[in-house]
């Protein structure tokens, strides 16, 4: 990544089947609707890198919304799910 690129955190949240892996593979994986069903749970929190118009970086977090997870993240890992973000999606 460039030294001239501008870095966002993007931090995806919801309720188990809410639809964030989804909604993230059709953004920026060019998937088609009906290849997100072949989407597992999302376990924990995966973590992709996307260019975005140019110069913009996209840290995506995209975080499992079990409940196991969803409580641990405004917990235990409170102060690394939120540090440094810049923008949270809430999908409901």
């Amino acid at each position: 990544m460039s030294s001239t690129a501008m870095k966002k955190k993007v931090l995806l949240m919801g309720k188990s089947g809410s639809g964030k892996t989804s909604m993230r593979s059709i953004i920026f994986a060019n998937y088609i609707a009906r290849d997100t069903r072949r989407l597992g749970a999302t376990i924990d929190v995966e973590h992709s890198h996307v260019r975005f118009l140019g110069n913009l970086v996209l840290n995506l977090w995209d975080c499992g919304g079990q409940d196991t997870f969803m409580e641990n993240y405004f917990t235990s890992q409170r102060d690394n799910i939120f540090r440094n973000s810049h923008i949270s999606v809430l999908i409901d």
